[in-house]
């Protein structure tokens, strides 16, 4: 077979290819009888701006070798990467046994002769192709003849290759607008979400201090067990609550720095008493893993739901299996999950062999409200709450499900070592009174209600305002000891109305409310001023408390 026709024939089978290894095994055989190199691979870009490319085959008996030691081949530094990626080929080495500054990939891999041609269209640079023979294979002769052949054979083979690349691409494009959608469906439903939570928590501050002033009061017992059962619906609310601002991300962590398999320890503790005896719980914990900075008690959240999720999929029994090692993020990885971002993490894994999911529920299983429960014995909240968590600690989660085989949640936690943060004692004793004159700000009637009444029955004198720009106004009639405000209202925001303040009286005191969480004001704002913020609905003692500890603290300290 003549020049012409071997390289319509080659055409012809290129033509049938539809997947990277084959392109190259079919490479591979055509050089190898034509040429004698033994060996074939093929980088690509996989985006046109990459600064690296990314061996996807290679076929021969050093395939394993070659994908084991040279899986990238980065542009910094390497000048002949560099060349291809300029098309300025083929570049022919005749023997690299020979060459002086022979590369230690190189030599482990033991290169005799090594071609390589650049792969593209028009101008656009999408890999290159190479060849070659290894250790006792010894060197192969290419001459002009063969090279001018070489050129040929890689101008048909980009065509293919193009195809390929392009057809990757535009996967990877679909994959990451997929993520994409799926995020900001999740932000615009948390924001949603925490503002439903707002309205909750004024709510529920009224009812349970409304509980607080009944149980005070002579009752009999029926109407004690009904005012009982109404706190107690109303602690189950409030916890609801601080889900829906997780999800808004609207309740911020209290970081510090732990252990995130001692986290998994205490965890494991406090599950045993959860799951049924047929569920087997291993953990594997990963050694010599940095600290983090995290919040305990959310990640035993995040365990807690994923664990719950578990059980109910293994109704008849099976294994729950944890997990945790350190892993890097890099460029290989991101090419099959272009939703990561690249990093050092400790991977923190939550397996079970239960029942799995097929794919479309799978991608809905971090979405607010999504549930497959029967009605009555799921929020769809669950996983929501795991995504907002996470993604507050600038970490990754993902789902892997499969019909039959169980489910597995990676979750992905940077890693970055931070000094412990200092925790407090916590306050016990008598509910402390007084007799100071405070401000209370809040647009809610009810909550300000409520708030009046609880601070008068303590002994303080109260006046009450309805939005900031009154909270300004009785601030300059009047010098009160401490002022309380919400930290969003209408005319005038708490924030706004407490710089007015300070403006005109720099030693004020102030305590900020809010149904919205700590996202309410910027904790720049919370910690230049020293000002303590306190969540709705908050317990009363725990509200007394504070402002009691704020009236005593030495203004000259």
């Amino acid at each position: 077979m003549n020049d012409s026709d071997w390289l319509v024939s080659f055409s012809r089978e290129l033509r049938r290819v539809d997947d990277y290894a084959a392109l190259v095994e079919l490479v591979r055989r055509e050089l190898a009888s034509r040429f004698g190199l033994s060996n074939a691979w093929l980088y690509v870009f996989e985006r046109e701006e990459d600064q690296q490319a990314v061996l996807v085959a290679a076929a021969g008996a050093k395939a394993e070798a070659i994908e084991r030691e040279l899986p990238i081949a980065p542009l910094a530094g390497d000048w002949l990467v560099q060349a291809l990626r300029r098309d300025e080929g083929p570049i022919v080495i005749p023997d690299a046994l020979g060459m002086p500054e022979n590369p230690e990939v190189s030599r482990r891999l033991e290169n005799r002769t090594v071609v390589n041609m650049p792969i593209g269209v028009v101008d656009h640079a999408l890999g290159f192709l190479g060849a070659g023979t290894f250790g006792a294979e010894g060197p192969v002769t290419i001459d002009a003849r063969a090279v001018a052949r070489l050129v040929e054979l890689a101008n048909i083979a980009s065509v293919a290759v193009a195809r390929l690349v392009l057809r990757s691409r535009d996967v990877a494009r679909l994959q990451l607008q997929s993520r994409l959608a799926q995020r900001q469906r999740l932000e615009s439903l948390g924001l949603l979400a925490g503002g439903v939570a707002h309205d909750f928590n004024n709510l529920l501050t009224v009812i349970r201090a409304g509980v607080g002033f009944l149980s005070n009061t002579t009752l009999s017992d029926e109407q004690r067990k009904d005012v009982t059962l109404i706190g107690n619906a109303a602690n189950r609310a409030a916890a609801l609550t601080q889900k829906l601002l997780v999800l808004g991300r609207q309740e911020p962590p209290n970081f510090e720095s732990a252990d995130v398999n001692d986290v998994v320890r205490d965890f494991l503790r406090l599950i045993e008493r959860v799951l049924p005896a047929q569920i087997q719980t291993d953990f594997v914990a990963g050694s010599g893993l940095p600290k983090l900075w995290l919040d305990p008690h959310q990640l035993e959240q995040v365990l807690m739901n994923l664990s719950l999720n578990a059980r109910d999929a293994m109704p008849r029994g099976g294994r729950l299996k944890i997990e945790t090692q350190q892993v890097v993020v890099n460029g290989e990885y991101r090419r099959a999950h272009p939703w990561a971002k690249p990093g050092r993490y400790v991977l923190l894994t939550v397996a079970d062999s239960g029942t799995g999911m097929r794919p479309d529920i799978a991608e809905r299983v971090f979405e607010p409200f999504f549930t497959t429960k029967p009605k009555g014995e799921g929020t769809g909240l669950g996983l929501a709450v795991v995504w907002g968590i996470i993604h507050q600690h600038g970490g990754m989660v993902h789902c892997y499900s499969e019909p039959g085989l169980g489910t597995s949640f990676k979750i992905y936690l940077p890693a970055a070592e931070v000094a412990a943060a200092d925790v407090g004692n916590k306050l016990t004793g008598a509910v402390p009174r007084g007799s100071e004159r405070l401000l209370v700000a809040d647009d809610q009637p009810e909550v300000l209600s409520i708030l009046s009444r609880l601070l008068s029955a303590s002994g303080y004198a109260v006046t009450a305002v309805t939005n900031g720009a009154e909270a300004v106004e009785a601030a300059r009639r009047e010098l009160f000891d401490l002022h309380l405000l919400d930290a969003i209202m209408p005319v005038m925001s708490g924030r706004e109305a407490c710089e007015r303040i300070l403006a005109e009286r720099p030693n004020a005191r102030f305590l900020f409310l809010s149904g919205y969480g700590g996202d309410a004001l910027p904790q720049a704002f919370i910690k230049l001023h020293g000002i303590e913020f306190i969540a709705k609905p908050f317990d009363p003692d725990a509200l007394l408390r504070a402002i009691r500890a704020n009236l005593d603290v030495d203004p000259t300290l």
